[in-house]
């Protein structure tokens, strides 16, 4: 095989994790929490919020881990 007709991968999901992924945890985890405020605002009783906002904590450390385990395979896995 010639050398030059190999190319490597982008990987784009994993780039844009490692760049982008503080950003994407703290949208993860506020989109519940906004979402259980909302509802409770409309009228719906106050487990929405409570909920919304405990859902979201535990999501934004789900997330954030997630990312911080794509940053240390991208850092010891991928060529530079």
């Amino acid at each position: 095989m010639n050398d030059t007709s190999y190319h490597h991968p982008r990987y784009g999901a994993l780039n844009f994790l490692v760049r982008y992924g503080d950003w994407v945890a703290c949208a993860a985890g506020l989109l519940p929490a906004v979402a259980g405020v909302v509802a409770w605002a409309a009228g719906l009783t106050v487990a929405y919020a409570a909920a919304g906002i405990v859902g979201g904590a535990f999501l934004y450390l789900v997330m954030r881990s997630y990312v911080e385990l794509v940053r240390v395979i991208v850092d010891m896995l991928l060529p530079k």
